[in-house]
């Protein structure tokens, strides 16, 4: 059982999602507990892992997949994160049963084409911009004809703890946050209203089923999508084309607004930084300015007649001192 084996370090366990819990390390394996019951949910009722091939796309440390060991022995469960030291830690410890490996930024894997059964992608999606529409294509191109994709996406339950305002579904579409966020600080935030993705995933993908939040939690959770590969492989360009809805237009303004604003909030940061390092500046002038007048000052009481004469009492009187200790 998964909780027969090792947890990855702290710093991997956060890498996929801050935790604040009292015990991490059980909110960790609840977490995953959870994914691989949300997974099964949305598969057919009459699934079955024996003989599959599946690929946890954006793995991390192994979060989901370590609640899969067992299954692993009967199948084959793939895992592919672009971080080197949680691909390194699950192949150390998970690997066999499971199959893992690096992946880059740029959409490609090295599965033939219709390698696997189901690919699963949480949080993944979530965070890819530019690049969203080739990896959607890369992992068509990986699934079998009648393979699965299930992937989460963020909409109206978290869009408030980001401080956005009341949800708009019609002005959202894909609605890019924080930007120039670092990686380190968990990059881009990505947030998709429904009818976006059924215009826009829904042209390489039929879409089996769509869930707003997970109904097995609390309406503040990610979004999920079962997806089924059309016959027809699509260009990137094909995908990101804005449709004749007119919510398209909307949408793209409302992002705009959204560049605008985090810009300026950007700007002012930049300034502050500035000004601040400015008065340091100066300060630290002051101070360099100060030391050298209190020098100057020593160096001349050093020279006084005054200061000659009063040296041997000065030697005199650190001499009792020191016998005096």
């Amino acid at each position: 059982m998964s909780t027969e084996r090792p947890l990855p370090p702290t710093e991997l366990l956060h890498r996929v999602g801050r935790i604040d819990a009292p015990d991490v390390g059980a909110e960790y394996e609840a977490i995953g507990r959870r994914s691989r019951e949300r997974i099964e949910r949305l598969l057919p009722d009459e699934w079955s892992w024996e003989g599959r091939r599946v690929l946890d796309f954006g793995c991390g440390a192994g979060r989901t997949l370590r609640h899969f060991l067992a299954e692993a022995e009967h199948a084959e469960f793939h895992g592919c994160d672009i971080d080197e030291p949680s691909i390194a830690w699950l192949t150390e410890h998970f690997s066999p049963p499971l199959h893992v490996f690096l992946s880059g930024e740029q959409p490609q894997l090295p599965q033939p084409d219709g390698f696997f059964d189901v690919v699963y992608a949480l949080s993944v999606f979530t965070h890819l911009t530019d690049q969203w529409a080739g990896w959607l294509l890369e992992l068509h191109r990986v699934l079998k004809p009648d393979g699965l994709l299930i992937a989460t996406f963020l909409n109206e339950g978290l869009w408030s703890d980001f401080g956005q305002g009341p949800w708009d579904e019609d002005r959202v579409g894909m609605n890019v946050i924080k930007t120039w966020n670092s990686w380190d600080e968990g990059g881009p935030i990505v947030f998709l209203s429904e009818w976006w993705i059924r215009e826009h995933w829904g042209r390489q993908f039929e879409v089996l089923s769509l869930e707003r939040h997970d109904p097995a939690e609390t309406p503040s959770g990610q979004g999920a999508v079962l997806l089924k590969p059309r016959r027809e492989r699509l260009e990137p360009k094909e995908l990101e084309r804005p449709g004749r809805d007119g919510r398209e237009l909307e949408a793209l303004r409302h992002n705009v607004e959204q560049l605008h604003r985090e810009a300026s909030e950007l700007f002012a940061h930049i300034r502050h930084v500035t000004e601040s390092h400015t008065a340091l500046t100066l300060h630290a002038k002051g101070l360099q300015s100060e030391l050298v007048r209190l020098t100057q000052e020593l160096a001349t009481i050093e020279r006084s007649r005054s200061w000659r004469v009063t040296a041997p009492l000065r030697g005199a009187t650190a001499i009792v001192r020191r016998r005096n200790r």
